[in-house]
């Protein structure tokens, strides 16, 4: 054995730290920052991870019984599947990220999850600064990910788990379901039933939700006209659009818009 050798194997004395490291998938597909203001009244339960963080106090979130105060910075996680409501009750600043996650965070069971604000280095960053790093966003999904205790994990996924992640991907990449079959190896009929099964929902839904799921976000941003955000978000015209807001959403988007706007303190 050469000198190099003996000398690496004296300092090499756990081999397994040079193993390459997998990078977990996360895809972020809507990410916002802006004050709540309104009833902010919602019953969710959806195939995809939620991520809240407030600043200031006044959201309240309800699940299995519980009502979960968000505090000041707490990071709030909520797996995919989770049924649970939300609501205002004074304002608050509200940073909220959408997102997937691949293996081994597609077994993390259903809950809320509930973390300080120092398992993050960037939520100052995140809040003060005007133009958002593409960065920091992620630190934050990858540092809350991190953060989940081991019994939150379930066993083993299994193959038909792995087609929905697969499935519910490319819908957000906005393939056709002729696309999505052949890719997961399916008919177009098993697919429509298979995903039903799965989400409670059709993939047509699926997609239109997620369309106005951006929506909502431009909307609350205040940055693009109503006509704008209706081609953003794949509507044929400002009326496609309009229709479909007011039938998920339950107000037109020029109300919804609306109610982000706080009134102005009176003139002293």
């Amino acid at each position: 054995m050469s000198f190099f050798s003996k000398s690496m194997s004296k300092i090499i004395k756990n081999p397994e730290q040079f193993a390459p490291v997998r990078k977990p998938e996360a895809e972020i597909f809507l990410y916002g920052r802006g004050e709540v203001a309104f009833a902010w009244n919602f019953t969710r339960k959806d195939p995809f991870w939620f991520l809240y963080c407030n600043s200031g106090q006044g959201a309240c979130l309800k699940f299995d019984g519980q009502e979960i105060r968000c505090h000041d910075r707490e990071i709030i996680l909520i797996p995919p599947n989770t049924p649970f409501q939300s609501c205002c009750e004074s304002p608050f600043e509200h940073l909220y990220i959408h997102f997937q996650a691949g293996t081994p965070y597609t077994r993390v069971k259903p809950g809320v999850l509930v973390f300080p604000s120092s398992i993050c280095g960037t939520l100052d960053k995140l809040f003060a600064e005007e133009q958002t790093s593409a960065a920091a966003v992620f630190a934050l999904v990858y540092a809350a990910l991190a953060a989940i205790p081991a019994d939150r994990f379930m066993a083993e996924r299994s193959s038909d788990d792995d087609r929905l992640q697969g499935a519910l991907k490319m819908l957000d990449q906005q393939l056709s379901n002729d696309e999505i079959c052949a890719s997961i190896g399916m008919s177009g009929s098993n697919f429509q039933k298979f995903f039903k099964q799965k989400t409670g929902i059709s993939p047509h839904q699926y997609s239109i939700k997620m369309r106005l799921e951006k929506a909502c976000f431009l909307l609350s941003s205040g940055v693009s006209g109503i006509k704008d955000i209706a081609a953003e978000c794949g509507f044929s015209d400002r009326y496609a659009f309009s229709k479909a807001f007011c039938r998920h959403i339950g107000v037109p988007p020029a109300r919804y818009r609306q109610s982000f706007i706080l009134p102005q303190p009176p003139q002293k």
